[in-house]
């Protein structure tokens, strides 16, 4: 519906109505729903026309036109791939649509063909969870910053690159195997003494285990020197040590040991992480590298602080200009954090509802949702009634079975005691209440009502109308308290209007309310909810609304409404 509703131009209210006037049980495609109201000669008549004739014109094409060529046309037809952009994520929705053209294509050119299979496939990749991901727009060189595995920088170079968590120990611990495979070597299994209840390696797995250790180095050394090339300008290390200084010390009596023109093979196998590989050769070129690399020690204190080094020999107004400076920051950043919506009260209220709800909030004194409420009212689920050993008929369950029988009863005849309750069988008989129900339906105020001058009215009037459901657009403002320019989608049930003889339209709302002789009561309660009855019905038909009554099923009168 929401593509009918932006490329057939039809408004939300035109949906309603199409939905309404083409409703059927024995069609349930929005597309079917179109053609029944077509039928009907209406005011939205040519905008179907023109929707249809358009769907049409892409049912003719697609006889001749390869997908994805269709699918573009259908682009440019509608103008549907420059709408978009101007949506939210705009761009993205336009390499979403690309991407739909792409499928498409791949699609013809594995062999199969037409719109029809075209569809079948992407609601079987729906079904499965194999729906397509979302078009990627960004490109290899954009001006971003790009987080991936040394693995997958292969290949690839960047001005700036951050070598992370250089400091974490390689993977060793496929080497604590009971069994150790080797493609050349072949296996090396551990020995199990049942007997003496011990176990030891085989030479076999010592072997492998050495020469996996071996292979495994080589490779981490492989991968350093990958990610050491990645950039372009400037290179930036981070590493975790525990205690650098004592790591530092170690590593040259090392290399003292071991001297020589390079790094000894024995130190490199003993050191298991690339912070220490790079460690050892900037100790041993520490003369060499000076020009070209950097060594910054940062200790745990001061990265807490924000890696804020201060200078205790700076000059007094310089440190008194720099609090300054951070003070300005510091009102700017919580002007930001601080920061709230000038129209706070639109994000806070519903964008639907209905009659009865706004009814509610009225009696609870609510000004807007997100004021508190006067009164919290705790709901609590009902049980099912085949759960329910005995059905519990509430005051609440008793008022709308009156209701249902006055919406039952036939305006055109005239009813005593005994129709009445023939009447109600007949509910029980067709299932629609219960045989408990009907005995707390109260037969005498139904006959006081078909004695009434309303229901006289009924039997004269040109058209009588029960239960029409309505949808209207209001202004924030009519409902909440407060400068709302938001529309509210309100929808809601007319019990009943009629067209008297005179042509008046006459709107009635039944209520079966409690009340102590005070028709003020009812008025006071229900007249907001009338008054949009009335708005609604005066909108609908294009017409004023002549009179407007509650009809009180507890007073067994009607009460006119100024």
């Amino acid at each position: 519906m929401y593509y009918v509703h932006k490329l057939g131009g039809f408004s939300d209210n035109d949906l309603i109505k199409i939905k309404v006037e083409g409703f059927s049980k024995e069609h349930s495609y929005f597309y079917e729903t179109l053609l029944k109201a077509k039928e009907k000669d209406t005011e939205l008549t040519p905008k179907i026309e023109k929707f249809l004739s358009l769907v049409q014109s892409f049912r003719d094409k697609k006889e001749y036109l390869p997908l994805d060529e269709l699918i573009w046309q259908i682009y440019l037809d509608t103008g549907y791939y420059n709408y978009v952009s101007l949506m939210p994520n705009g761009k993205v929705r336009q390499a979403n649509l690309k991407m739909l053209f792409e499928k498409a294509k791949d699609y013809e050119s594995a062999s199969f063909k037409g719109l029809f299979n075209f569809i079948n496939f992407i609601d079987k990749l729906k079904s499965n969870n194999q729906d397509m991901d979302s078009a990627k727009i960004i490109g290899e060189n954009e001006d971003v910053v790009r987080i991936m595995s040394i693995h997958k920088s292969k290949g690839l170079e960047f001005p700036i690159v951050f070598l992370c968590g250089t400091g974490k120990k390689f993977n060793l611990m496929d080497l604590n195997d009971n069994i150790l495979l080797h493609q050349d070597i072949g296996m090396g299994p551990k020995v199990i003494d049942y007997e003496r209840k011990i176990e030891y390696n085989t030479l076999a797995k010592v072997a492998i285990g050495y020469k996996t250790k071996l292979e495994t180095i080589s490779e981490e050394m492989r991968i350093l020197y990958v990610a050491l090339t990645r950039a372009k300008e400037k290179l930036f290390i981070t590493g975790v040590s525990k205690d650098f200084e004592k790591d530092t010390k170690k590593k040259r009596d090392l290399l003292d040991v071991y001297d020589g023109k390079n790094i000894n093979a024995n130190i490199l196998k003993n050191y298991k992480s690339y912070l220490d590989w790079l460690e050892l050769v900037y100790l041993k070129n520490e003369t060499k590298v000076k020009d070209i690399m950097d060594l910054q020690i940062y200790q745990k204190d001061e990265i807490s602080n924000n890696l804020k080094l201060e200078d205790k020999d700076e000059p007094k107004e310089n440190l008194e200009l720099k609090e300054r400076i951070n003070d300005t920051q510091n009102e700017s950043l919580k002007a930001l954090l601080n920061w709230k919506y000038g129209n706070l009260v639109s994000t806070k209220i519903e964008a639907k509802s209905s009659v009865t709800k706004i009814k509610e909030m009225e009696n609870e004194n609510i000004n807007v949702l997100f004021e508190e409420k006067v009164e919290n009212k705790k709901e609590s689920l009902q049980k099912p009634k085949f759960l329910s050993e005995e059905i519990e008929i509430t005051k609440a369950r008793i008022g709308t079975l009156m209701h249902l029988c006055i919406q039952k009863l036939d305006e055109k005849q005239e009813y005593d005691y005994e129709k009445i309750s023939r009447k109600i069988n007949k509910l029980v008989e067709n299932n629609i209440i219960t045989k408990k129900e009907a005995e707390a339906i109260n037969k005498d105020k139904l006959l006081t009502y078909t004695k009434s001058n309303l229901f006289m009215s009924l039997k004269n009037a040109k058209e009588i109308h029960k239960e029409e459901p309505f949808y209207m657009n209001i202004k924030g403002s009519k409902i909440y308290k407060g400068d709302i320019e938001e529309n509210i989608l309100v929808q809601g049930v007319i019990d009943l209007y009629y067209i008297d003889e005179q042509d008046n339209i006459i709107l009635v709302d039944y209520k079966t309310d409690y009340v102590k002789n005070n028709e003020q009561e009812l008025i006071d309660k229900y007249e907001k909810q009338l008054s949009i009855y009335k708005e609604a019905l005066e909108e609908a038909l294009g017409k004023k609304v002549y009179k407007t009554y509650i009809y009180s099923v507890y007073l067994g009168k009607s009460i006119e409404l100024t």
